[in-house]
């Protein structure tokens, strides 16, 4: 594996897209000064959910979209590196382990099935999974990061054990070493395979679906986990993350470590011969266009992939088709294949699934697993299909829909 090397950056954000579901409260002004790990924005609707700043500086720009979502929240580096600092001699039980995610903002970091969203602070999952795998092209090998700071993943996973009181899942792959948790909640869950192997989904359906009871399993990344752990550790959020810059645009995978939302234009300046290139935040699988206000590394977001342009040697890749035609815009039948059976999310019937999300027939969809799913569930599907369509995007529109269904019926 390539050696990890620092990277420093003068930008760094927030972007409302990690957030699905989240009405954003902004707490700053452009131009304040901000130190790292202060809040800077919280859910309108559930207050405790705090945003805190990934660096410390000067806010520079709130970039707002639609109905004034925020796009981004961006901050430049100040003079002086302040960091807040938590008070963490009190981290014994769940209830204070839960207090100072919340306060320090790791909160976030944490998902929920069914809808993939922040879960509210005051419920508790059926099941927690600790993702220590990533099978994406290109991604980081975890094992690898992992070992940088053994003792704040073990750290980090025990808390969280602690604080879900639940049974507590790593999903790692059969050949991966990682450090011992001390913790008899916690088991070790191994996946072994292509992509998309070491997706959340794929682990959820195994070990503790959703279906239509009231399971609700939450999981987080392996680099949350170690930021839980150095946070518990040291007072302080954790300043940097691991990351794969790769692609066939580049000779080389290069693996850096950067600050969290950094700048992505910064990280690939001195990377990047040619400039006729398209830079993805995350996998080329399901990853997002870093550009404009975007072009900042997403929260869950392990790489950066760089791809050349239209009229660019891409064949090996077989990606041409996928990424010069945006999703929708050259429409052919939904034709089954078995690609479409290779390419579906276990226990889900690709095709009904896909018919039902182009239409928008959000009970078909639900019996049909949807609720077990997320966007990135969805790419390889999106991929291989013919008509180029963003299943993930048809998903997401579905699962907004079925929770406000849910929350009217409450």
């Amino acid at each position: 594996m390539p050696e990890i090397k620092n990277k420093t950056v003068t930008k760094a954000a927030l972007l409302g897209r990690d957030y699905p579901g989240t009405r954003f409260e902004v707490l700053v002004q452009v131009g304040d000064p901000v130190s790292m790990g202060q809040p800077v924005m919280r859910d309108r609707r559930r207050p405790d959910i705090l945003f805190t700043a990934p660096i410390a500086g000067k806010v520079t720009a709130l970039s707002r979209g639609r109905k004034r979502s925020v796009v981004s929240l961006q901050i430049e580096v100040g003079s002086e590196p302040v960091a807040t600092v938590f008070d963490v001699q009190d981290s014994s039980d769940g209830d204070s382990i839960r207090d100072l995610m919340l306060r320090s903002g790791i909160w976030t970091a944490l998902r929920q099935r069914p809808f993939g969203t922040i879960p509210d602070p005051h419920d508790r999952p059926t099941a927690f999974l600790i993702t220590a795998i990533d099978t994406q092209p290109l991604a980081p090998d975890p094992e690898q990061v992992i070992a940088l700071q053994p003792e704040a993943f073990s750290k980090g996973a025990e808390m969280l054990a602690k604080m879900v009181d639940v049974p507590v899942y790593i999903c790692k792959s059969p050949d991966a070493d990682l450090p011992e948790v001390k913790s008899g909640q916690v088991s070790v869950a191994e996946f072994a395979g292509p992509h998309p192997a070491g997706l959340p989904g794929v682990h959820i359906h195994r070990l503790c679906p959703v279906g239509f009871g009231s399971n609700s399993p939450w999981h987080i990344g392996y680099q949350d986990v170690i930021s839980l752990g150095h946070l518990v550790n040291t007072g302080r959020a954790a300043p940097q993350k691991v990351v794969s810059i790769g692609g066939p645009a580049l000779h080389e995978t290069k693996m850096l470590s950067v600050s969290q939302g950094a700048s992505i234009e910064e990280i690939i300046n001195e990377e990047v011969e040619n400039e006729e290139v398209r830079v993805i935040s995350g996998s080329l699988l399901n990853g997002h266009n870093a550009s404009g206000d975007e072009s900042f590394l997403g929260q869950r977001h392990n790489q950066i992939t760089v791809l050349p342009i239209r009229n660019s040697p891409v064949s090996d890749w077989k990606l041409r088709s996928f990424f010069e035609i945006r999703p929708g815009s050259h429409i052919t039948p939904l034709i089954p294949t078995t690609d479409l059976d290779r390419a579906a999310p276990p226990g889900v019937l690709p095709v009904p699934m896909m018919r039902a999300l182009l239409v928008g027939d959000t009970e078909r969809a639900r019996d049909l697993g949807a609720l077990e799913l997320v966007e990135e569930d969805m790419a390889m599907l999106s991929f291989v299909c013919p008509s180029k369509t963003d299943y993930g995007a048809l998903l997401r529109d579905v699962l907004n829909q079925l929770q406000k269904e849910q929350s009217a019926v409450v």
